[in-house]
Parts: structure tokens; sequence; C-alpha cells
């Protein structure tokens, strides 16, 4: 006669599996509900306390994270400001500029004959541009500059190796700025100002000693 096997429940195995985590499958299931930062956190806890040998707590590493992420966003900043200072510019109604310096060719003016005639009409915001574009051409007829028709100002200062001009150059970058993107008021006084910057940037080309 065909006799089945029989399952013998055995309390005292059951109660050491319920007791062991390795057969604890529904908290294996049940994810903690973690943010990202607490998992970055976590994660370089554990690679802290690894190199040096677990002497260091929880909160240090964290403080240490939060140093880190805030120099990676000055960082970003510090880039942002090099690259595109008119973003850092003083804010406030803005009037319509009539030109674009990022499309200008300064190979095709007559800047004397142009700045002069922006002077004769009180167009001093014309002058300034134009007489930033004369400088822009100074510089590289001279080769201290290359000059390409998408830089911004900001590459031309730090392109610009000579340590006597650079100065001068960086005060006559900064008035032009102030006009192009913060919204200053142009005047015949800033444009005489940036005019004598402009013999400056010349006569210390030229080695000449005041």
């Amino acid at each position: 006669m065909f006799q089945s096997d029989t399952i013998i429940y055995d309390i005292h195995k059951i109660a050491r599996y319920q007791e062991d985590s390795h057969y604890d499958y529904l908290a294996q299931l049940d994810m903690p509900d973690y943010s990202w930062f607490d998992f970055i956190s976590q994660w370089f806890n554990r690679l802290i306390n690894s190199i040096f040998s677990g002497k260091i707590g929880e909160n240090v590493t964290t403080t240490i994270l939060i140093f880190i992420f805030f120099m990676i966003l000055a960082s970003i900043v510090f880039f942002l400001y090099k690259k595109r200072p008119e973003l850092f510019m003083r804010s406030g109604k803005k009037t319509a500029i009539p030109y674009n310096i990022e499309e200008e060719n300064i190979h095709h003016f007559n800047f004397d004959q142009e700045i002069e005639s922006a002077i004769q009409n009180r167009d001093y915001r014309l002058a300034i541009r134009l007489l930033y574009l004369q400088t822009l051409r100074f510089l590289s007829d001279n080769h201290l500059i290359v000059w390409q028709i998408h830089k911004t100002p900001t590459e031309y200062l730090y392109e610009l190796t000579n340590r006597d001009m650079k100065q001068p150059f960086r005060a006559f970058t900064n008035f032009f700025l102030h006009i192009r993107y913060g919204n200053y008021q142009a005047s015949s006084e800033l444009y005489e100002t940036m005019l004598n910057l402009q013999t400056e940037i010349k006569r210390l080309e030229k080695g000449v000693t005041a």
C-alpha cells in the first residue's frame, strides 16, 4: 500500500527562521523612504569611515558633504561670472540697445569718422561702443589679442597678457560692460574717461613712459 510523506511542523525551527534577518523577505522588499541627499550622505559616511577606520561620526561627514556642495556651487557661480559678467550687472528697467557687439566685424569700420558722427549727434552710447571696438582692433592689429566675432569682452581681458596694459584695459572694459549690460547712463564725461584709457593703452603698447 502506497504511503504518502507527511510534513512535520517544527515550532522551534520556524521560530529560528523568523528571527533570522536573512529570511525576512518582506523587510528586504520594503525599501526605506530616503531622499537623494540621505542616500549620498550615507554613502559618503561609509566611505569616510572606511578611510579613517570609523573614527569620524555621521554629523562630521554630513558637514563635509555640505561644504563640498557649496564649493561646487561657488565654482559654478565663479565660472559664470568669468564667462558671462553681464548676468551679474545691476538690473533694472532695460532699454533696447540698437546693436549687438558680438555681430560686429571690427575690420569693417572707419572708426574715426563714425565716432565723430556719433559725438556730433550726442549719441554717447554709440560713441562708447565704437571706441571699444576701435580698441579691440588696435589690440588685434598689434597681436595682443586674437579677435573673433563671438568672443566676450571678458575673454579679451583675460587674453591680454601685458601686465602694464591689463589694468587700464580692465577699467576700460568694465566701463563698457556697465553701459552695454548694466543700464548705466552714457555721457560725454564717461566717453572722455574711456578715451583717456584708450590713449594710455596705446602709449603702453608703444613702450612710451609718461
